[in-house]
């Protein structure tokens, strides 16, 4: 696959709602621009996926590093981000 990286993987409840925030950077380590990066998160409660979902980064240029921030689908109203025991973030896909 590419040699894309991610930092500084942040995840946060979102304003006062159930929903969720990630927040970090992607870096390009590639020779190559991508103008659509599709990364997947899956968050998972006691190693039960219960969030799996993509969202895209445009524009992302070779040797960059970008920012991105994105809200994530709720979660089941008896969980909570403390519920939360690991992620993992990926890119599924890179144009």
């Amino acid at each position: 696959m590419t040699n894309l990286e991610y930092h500084n993987i942040k995840i946060e409840k979102y304003k006062n709602t159930n929903q969720l925030l990630i927040k970090g950077e992607i870096t390009n380590g590639t020779n190559r621009y991508y103008s659509i990066v599709a990364v997947r998160v899956i968050l998972f409660v006691k190693n039960i996926p219960v969030v799996n979902q993509v969202f895209v980064v445009n524009d992302l240029d070779r040797g960059a590093t970008k920012a991105f921030e994105r809200n994530i689908y709720e979660l089941k109203p008896k969980e909570g981000i403390d519920d939360i025991t690991r992620y993992e973030i990926f890119t599924d896909n890179s144009y």
